[in-house]
């Protein structure tokens, strides 16, 4: 992979900054929700590819600085006020096939837990979104039976909603329909109601006041964004950031240097 002269950068002062400690002493202090979407060898690495070896990598990475939790845990440790510095939980967007192909795979030899929030409406089907029909090839949706897989095996399982919609820019009612259609499909496949959301696109922008509170009037206990930002200790559930792994960060030690450069 060919990295930017500013990747490199930030990569060797990732690294400087473990040798002196300061990695450990910091990390330590601060919550943190990664996510990736997809997991292969077979397509080029992008902003939401990642390629199986970096894909372990950062799972070595985050396993040496971090204590890996589900995020469930660290969801209840926000609810309880409980300090959650040194967390971090794995998290994939979407439900690309890929997450149980090659991910999880890779996260069962590791030991690590993760949470798949899947698209329920994209789930088993061919649909083509827009941000991939440049594609000559397409990666392709788990089925229901492989997200039950996920789930027997003791990863968990969130709500992406039905058809990845931006929800800020919806009518109440509309959201209020959108959640509740992909809550319903939870319960027919999995026989449960998911209590873990993640806001698709997951900008600042595609996160409204309105949805938070449907998000929770509706039943979920927690709403993770995507636009970067590590969390304080008791950070509000419906409000939790998340780094999204793709093609800028090229290593895990300029990953780290970021983290450490970011306030709670």
């Amino acid at each position: 992979m060919n990295m930017t002269v500013k990747q490199k950068l930030k990569d060797r002062l990732g690294r400087a900054a473990e040798m002196a400690g300061l990695l450990r002493r910091d990390l330590r202090s601060k919550m943190v929700v990664v996510t990736f979407h997809r997991v292969n060898d077979w397509m080029e690495q992008d902003g939401i590819t990642c390629g199986s070896a970096k894909f372990e990598a950062f799972c070595n990475f985050f396993r040496t600085h971090f204590q890996i939790v589900r995020l469930s845990e660290q969801v209840a440790g926000c609810r309880a006020g409980r300090f959650m510095g040194g967390t971090l939980s794995i998290t994939f967007d979407d439900g690309y096939r890929d997450n149980f192909e090659v991910a999880a795979p890779i996260l069962r030899r590791l030991g690590l837990p993760a949470a798949f929030f899947v698209t329920t409406g994209f789930l088993g089907t061919d649909y083509i979104p827009p941000w991939d029909r440049h594609l000559a090839r397409q990666p392709g949706w788990m089925s229901w039976d492989q997200v039950r897989a996920l789930r027997d095996q003791d990863f968990e399982i969130g709500a992406h909603t039905d058809l990845h919609v931006n929800l800020a820019a919806m009518e109440p009612s509309a959201i209020r329909t959108e959640l509740t259609r992909c809550r319903t499909k939870f319960k027919q496949e999995l026989g449960e109601l998911p209590a873990l959301f993640a806001y698709p696109f997951g900008g600042q922008e595609n996160i409204s006041t309105c949805s938070i509170e449907l998000v929770r009037e509706v039943g979920f206990q927690c709403c993770l964004g995507a636009f970067g930002g590590v969390n304080r200790s008791g950070a509000d559930p419906f409000h939790l950031n998340r780094i999204s792994i793709g093609g800028w960060y090229a290593t895990p030690h300029q990953f780290a240097l970021e983290v450490l450069l970011r306030r709670a």
